[in-house]
This record gives structure tokens, C-alpha cells and sequence, in this order.
């Protein structure tokens, strides 16, 4: 009988399977990274990124894998930014302006238009920024993402519960090479804490304005 269920309902895990490696993953563009989550982000659901503050580099963390999974008729939302979201670095990391929504609403409001996005159909992904979701609030927004095949960055620096439905949570560090990266939770093995370089700040722009006599 158990036997049966078990064959029913693929997403129970028992202690007797041997561990079996993601096969399907979105490739965060930073290799150490890569190698880390054993081949980047999950490939859909909500994925969930604790800071001590907001501006320590989580969009340079995640806009190589926002980029690189576009289609031409998908967009990308990003919502309630603590901030402006600077168009010169969504456009040197590949992003077209005219695909990329910026929605500034009240945190009700957009926890309720990033879920509509994920399940129009033409959201591959969205990054909100806000305070830590409640479990029914994270339930919704990983059931609408895993079914519509959409990956959501949910960005908070405060601490949510513990058993929060998402699939897989960090919690992030600025230090001076970079930011250090702690895996809270994620589908497979545990992983230590370690630091991840990031590339210095440097547009195009700047590049041309120092060239200048």
C-alpha cells in the first residue's frame, strides 16, 4: 500500500532513496556559485535572499541569470525596488528596457501583482523586494512560479520562519571581496559558507567619460 502512494506522489521523499543531484537549474552566471548549488538557482520558485540591508549587490548576484533565460516576448518584473534600478547596469547585463516592469506599489499590492505576473505566461522572472513573506504568502507565490515555470528572487533583510515553503533560501553577507553566502536551504546536500567574489562597478558610461581629453 505505501509502496503505491509512494509511487503516486513522486515529490515524497523517503530516507531509503539515495540522494540524486538536481537536473534541472538556472545558471547563475558566477561559476563559484554554480558549483555550490551543484548548477545554479532552482529552475522555477521562489527563491529567497536575506541581506542585514538592502544595495549590498543582490542585483549583481542575480542579473546574470535573469539575462541569460529571456526570451524575446518574456519580461521581467521587478517590484517594490528600495530604490532606482539603475537602466545602465539592466542594460549591460542584457536586459531590454522595454521587456523589464518596475511595479512601485504598496507590499499587499504587489505580492499580488508579482503572483498574477507568474502565472500570466509571459513572466520568466520577478525580483521583490519587501519584508519576509508569511507562509501563505510564500505558499501562493511558489505554487503560482513552480507551475508557470517562472523563478521569483524574493529579497528581505528580515528574518522569516524557518519552515517557509520556498525552494531554496541564503542568506547573504557584504564583505570587502564580495559577499559572503551562507545556503539556509536548498533541495540537496548542506552546503558550508563561503564567499563569492563580484566584479567591480564600472559602466560603459564612466569608461567613456574618463577617455575624454
Amino acid at each position: 500500500m505505501i509502496d503505491n502512494i509512494l509511487a503516486l506522489h513522486s515529490g515524497i521523499w523517503t530516507a531509503n532513496r539515495l540522494y540524486q543531484p538536481q537536473t534541472h537549474f538556472r545558471a547563475s552566471g558566477h561559476v563559484l556559485l554554480d558549483e555550490k548549488l551543484e548548477g545554479g538557482w532552482p529552475e522555477s520558485g521562489v527563491v529567497e535572499l536575506q541581506l542585514p540591508c538592502f544595495g549590498i549587490g543582490e542585483l549583481r548576484l542575480i542579473l546574470p541569470a535573469i539575462a541569460s533565460a529571456l526570451d524575446d516576448s518574456e519580461l521581467t518584473v521587478f517590484a517594490t525596488p528600495p530604490g532606482e534600478v539603475n537602466p545602465v547596469a539592466l542594460c549591460q547585463a542584457g536586459l531590454d528596457l522595454e521587456k523589464v516592469v518596475i511595479l512601485d506599489t504598496t507590499t499587499n499590492s504587489s505580492l499580488w501583482c508579482v503572483e498574477q505576473a507568474l502565472k500570466s505566461g509571459c513572466c520568466r522572472t520577478a525580483v521583490l523586494w519587501g519584508e519576509a513573506l508569511s507562509v501563505t504568502q510564500a505558499r501562493r507565490l511558489q505554487l503560482a512560479a513552480t507551475e508557470n515555470d517562472c523563478l521569483l528572487f524574493m529579497i528581505t533583510h528580515q528574518q522569516s520562519v524557518q519552515g517557509l515553503p520556498v525552494s531554496c533560501r541564503l542568506s547573504i553577507t557584504p564583505v570587502e571581496e564580495g559577499l559572503n553566502i551562507h545556503v539556509v536551504k536548498r533541495r540537496g546536500l548542506p552546503v558550508l559558507p563561503f564567499t563569492l567574489p563580484l566584479p567591480e562597478v564600472c559602466s560603459s558610461f564612466s569608461l567613456m567619460r574618463s577617455s575624454l581629453p
